[in-house]
């Protein structure tokens, strides 16, 4: 939603009040968008840092859990660690 906020701003010329309207947030969030993408042209701040703990599983692991319970989707919690194992 980020990306067409900047899109609606930029390319179609729309006012911050129509756009939070379309993407259905504050006019505060669509300013604070487009702020970030003027300072840094992206439309997060590479500055800020990350909160919580590091992830526990990879995106590898995350797709392999995915493929085996499309495979069997009965699987118990217990044998899907044995197998990520």
């Amino acid at each position: 939603m980020k990306e067409r906020i900047v899109f609606w701003r930029y390319e179609q010329h729309k006012k911050a009040p129509e756009i939070a309207q379309l993407a259905g947030c504050a006019e505060s969030t669509v300013y604070e968008i487009l702020r970030l993408y003027r300072d840094y042209g992206q439309i997060t701040n590479p500055h800020r840092r990350h909160r919580g703990r590091p992830r526990t599983l990879d995106e590898g692991d995350m797709q392999y859990i995915y493929s085996i319970l499309e495979a069997n989707p009965t699987l118990y919690v217990d044998e899907i660690q044995q197998s990520l194992l």
